[in-house]
């Protein structure tokens, strides 16, 4: 069965209703994580250490998996097999015909579910395809498919502000949705920072001085931030974010195809704003699931025109081909770039051409 929700898929797995297969995936890492564990808890009566064999996605070998799934459970109810991580476009041909066979019949006391968590954390969602997409579809013949993307800023904050209560701290709104802001959405990441933001406040509120004075920003945030510090003209911040970067070392492929994102979020609210589209539309165009991500962009595109932003696009396309086809110092492109883009945002960088096809 496709399509099946988080709730739907925890309540069946509470009522002790089983498929023989699963496949967990998306960009809520912590969700994926939290009906994993469930599945195999009450698969497995409580015992996981009697009925519970987790192979690695990356080191999979079908032969094991055949063994494992012929085998019958010992003081559990089902015999329990968590693959985590498997990539199917890793796996060659005929292991992958196999293991598409050995899923559609399995046994009626094995139950086999894979969680898979390499999925696009930005937007939360990425398009399952190839062998990814035919192992996706087969288990939805035979079993349950479920997505957790990630959910929208508002979600995430009174999710973490309630979490917070259980463990006797207060986490104002405001303080919760920064913290879903710089973690960029990654619940893992925020479930710890929680932890580290709980112990330190003890009986007092966390305020939002204090998220951000003991939040570790993510290379994402600080892409972003670049980016602002860019189309606003400032010079020292771009350069002083750029050294963060740096420090995190920071790849920079990841570097310039970030870079290139933020700048991209910022035309595509500008496309929007000059159409008198409102936030709420491009969130809904172009499928955005944070909502901090698209109110950023549609504050921080005013400031620059349009023909600027475009040129700013085009320095970057132009710094990863150099970086990628020549010989170069790369901190010195990297700056080069920079220093280019803030000479287009504020109208002094020369004027040209740019063709995005």
């Amino acid at each position: 069965m496709a399509g099946m929700t988080y709730k739907m898929v925890a309540a069946a797995i509470r009522q002790g209703t089983f498929s023989n297969v699963y496949y967990f995936y998306g960009a809520d890492v912590v969700q994926v994580q939290q009906l994993t564990q469930l599945l195999c808890q009450k698969a497995t009566g409580g015992n996981p250490e009697m009925a519970l064999t987790k192979l690695e996605g990356e080191t999979l070998d079908v032969q094991q998996l055949r063994e494992q799934v012929q085998l019958f459970p010992m003081l559990a109810p089902y015999n329990c097999i968590w693959i985590h991580d498997f990539q199917a476009e890793k796996c060659r041909e005929e292991a992958f015909r196999q293991l598409m066979d050995l899923l559609s019949e399995l046994g009626e006391q094995t139950i086999v579910v894979f969680d898979v968590t390499g999925f696009d954390l930005k937007n939360g969602r990425k398009t399952v395809s190839g062998k990814n997409k035919k192992l996706l579809d087969c288990i939805g013949k035979h079993g349950v498919v479920c997505e957790m993307p990630m959910r929208s800023t508002a979600v995430l904050a009174k999710e973490l502000s309630g979490t917070a209560a259980r463990r006797g701290c207060t986490l104002p709104r405001e303080s919760a949705e920064e913290l879903v802001r710089l973690c960029m959405g990654d619940t893992l990441k925020m479930q710890n920072e929680l932890e580290k933001l709980c112990a330190y406040a003890a009986t007092e509120p966390v305020s939002i001085e204090l998220v951000r004075t003991m939040v570790t920003p993510t290379p994402e945030t600080t892409t972003f931030a670049l980016a602002k510090a860019v189309v606003s003209l400032q010079t020292k911040t771009a350069m002083e974010e750029l050294d963060r970067l740096y420090a995190m070392r920071t790849s920079r492929t990841f570097l310039v195809h970030t870079l290139m994102a933020a700048f991209l979020d910022l035309y595509r609210a500008s496309a929007a704003f000059h159409s008198r589209r409102t936030p709420e539309q491009m969130k809904e165009d172009f499928g955005y699931t944070l909502d901090f991500v698209v109110s950023n962009a549609f504050r921080d595109c005013r400031r620059i025109a349009p023909e600027r932003l475009r040129q700013c696009i085009a320095i970057l396309r132009d710094l990863e081909y150099q970086l990628n086809a020549t010989a170069c110092e790369e901190r010195i492109a990297v700056e080069t770039a920079i220093v280019k883009m803030l000479a287009a945002a504020a109208g002094t960088g020369r004027s040209r051409s740019y063709d995005f096809n």
